[in-house]
């Protein structure tokens, strides 16, 4: 059963307002009973007067009659009585007084956050964690790996590039164990993992394109049509059937080489051919070598013509005569599309030729 609400003494003395189940911070205060009056001092008696004096003094016309005032009786305390009055009520427990100043207010009070925790645990908030700071050294391993992977990657400073990517590498696994920061130096261990695997690809692939060049070599010359043979000059078709001859290629060709006479496909592509010394029997002769000007391939037709009239200029020169007077021929080995572009190749051969064999150079036989 709770107490109702009302004005209680809290047990210091001061009437607070319950409010059925639990002090409110208003609080009364209790009227003191007033102090008994003190009895007065006993006044000395009077001197009573002489019959004389009364008579003399008090006129028998002013005495009035003076009422008696009805005295109440004292009613005594008794035990029984003290019994019988209500007590102050006291509470299931009491607040300790408060301590202020005489006559100020007193503040209400608030109930106190809690903070949930661990029963008897101080409650506190958790502090931020530290920031780590950055490795520079696994900075300068991250910096140093990239810089290996695009070196390894470039065919002719390649060396340089895998020489790198191992500092890097070994510069970003010392950078694990210092203090700071570790993802530069995990990221500068995947990078040149990934640098080298990127490396080793192109590596490979430089070296299948250099093994494809070198097993089919690009044409450097097409021999433009030649005059037609007599019947008396058999020519061979292959090359290595001439006693004596030497496979030159097209760019150890010199003027004055002898070449003896071989039947080529006029569709075919040459790379090298057979030179023979002078005094042995022969047909061609290099009388003149020079470069077309550069720029795009100017195509088939317009290669022939610019090494027809290069090379017809230049037989007067070597022969002796005009070569419409002549009774010798010329022919010429041009550039292909692919040298051209390839191996930035220009050079023009120019070729005189007899229909029979001759075993001397051609040079200035004015024929």
């Amino acid at each position: 059963m709770t107490t109702p609400a009302g004005w209680y003494d809290d047990g210091s003395g001061t009437l607070r307002w319950w409010d059925g189940q639990q002090w409110t911070a208003h609080v009364r205060t209790e009227p003191q009973p007033s102090a008994p009056a003190e009895p007065a001092a006993p006044e000395p008696p009077a001197k009573e007067p002489t019959p004389q004096e009364t008579t003399a003094q008090i006129a028998p016309e002013s005495i009035a009659p003076v009422a008696a005032e009805p005295v109440a009786p004292v009613e005594a305390v008794t035990p029984s009585r003290v019994a019988a009055e209500p007590q102050p009520f006291v509470p299931p427990y009491a607040i300790p007084a408060q301590v202020g100043y005489p006559g100020a207010a007193s503040a209400p009070t608030y109930p106190a956050a809690s903070v949930p925790g661990y029963p008897g645990a101080a409650t506190h908030l958790p502090s931020p964690a530290p920031a780590r700071k950055v490795s520079v050294l696994g900075i300068i391993g991250l910096a140093v790996a990239v810089l290996g992977v695009v070196l390894a990657c470039v065919p002719p400073v390649a060396a340089i590039g895998w020489v790198v990517l191992g500092l890097g590498f070994v510069t970003s696994l010392v950078s694990l164990f210092l203090r700071g920061a570790k993802w530069p130096g995990i990221t500068g261990m995947g990078v040149t993992v990934f640098g080298t695997v990127l490396a080793l690809g192109v590596a490979l692939l430089t070296l299948g394109i250099d093994s494809t060049v070198e097993a089919d070599p690009v044409p450097i010359a097409t021999p433009s049509e030649r005059p037609p043979v007599d019947d008396s000059t058999e020519g061979t078709t292959d090359p290595s059937e001439i006693e004596g001859a030497e496979m030159v290629p097209f760019a150890d060709l010199a003027v004055g080489d002898c070449i003896p006479l071989v039947e080529y496909d006029p569709e075919e592509e040459i790379f090298e051919v057979p030179v023979v010394p002078c005094d042995q029997p022969h047909t061609d002769e290099v009388y003149f070598i020079y470069q077309l000007d550069d720029g795009d391939y100017p195509g088939d037709d317009a290669i022939y013509e610019l090494a027809w009239d290069g090379c017809a200029a230049q037989f007067e020169g070597f022969v002796g005569l005009p070569y419409e007077e002549s009774e010798f021929d010329i022919y010429n080995y041009t550039p292909t599309k692919a040298s051209w572009s390839r191996m930035d190749d220009r050079t023009v051969h120019c070729i005189i030729y007899s229909y029979e064999d001759v075993t001397t150079s051609l040079r200035g036989t004015a024929r």
